[in-house]
């Protein structure tokens, strides 16, 4: 598995040229029942430690939960990685499919809590699927 993590760096993640202010990748295991209760907890605590609002935290915990769970279906893999990253106001929820192999469509703009103004798309990395959202987010 650490093979996998210096791997992501040289993935582009949708977001600002010049790279996120913060970044958090933790490693989530696709048969594990509590996916997106994981998913949600790492990045509230990621967001929160951001001091961003505690309604925007508590958004991007369940954006991040839901996401988890969306690509846990939708791609055979063992593991995934779950990006967390703030930019300038613009917080970027990635999952990351190692050697993943997609079963159905992965586009997450269905996806509860998005809003008009999130983005969302899907990357076909070097080292496997992923689905992103992109929330904007400031911090006071």
């Amino acid at each position: 598995m650490n093979a996998i993590v210096p791997r992501l760096f040289q993935v582009r993640l949708p977001g600002p040229e010049d790279g996120p202010d913060f970044r958090e990748i933790q490693t989530l295991q696709t048969e594990a029942a509590d996916i997106p209760e994981t998913a949600g907890l790492r990045a509230g605590v990621m967001y929160g430690l951001l001091c961003l609002p505690a309604p925007e935290v508590e958004r991007l915990a369940h954006l991040a939960g839901e996401l988890a769970a969306h690509v846990a279906e939708r791609v055979l893999s063992d593991t995934l990685l779950l990006v967390t990253d703030y930019h300038r106001g613009l917080a970027t929820l990635s999952v990351i499919a190692p050697g993943g192999r997609v079963q159905t469509e992965l586009p997450p703009d269905s996806l509860a809590h998005i809003e008009p103004t999130d983005r969302t798309g899907v990357i076909q990395h070097d080292m496997g699927p992923s689905a992103y959202v992109q929330v904007q987010a400031v911090q006071p």
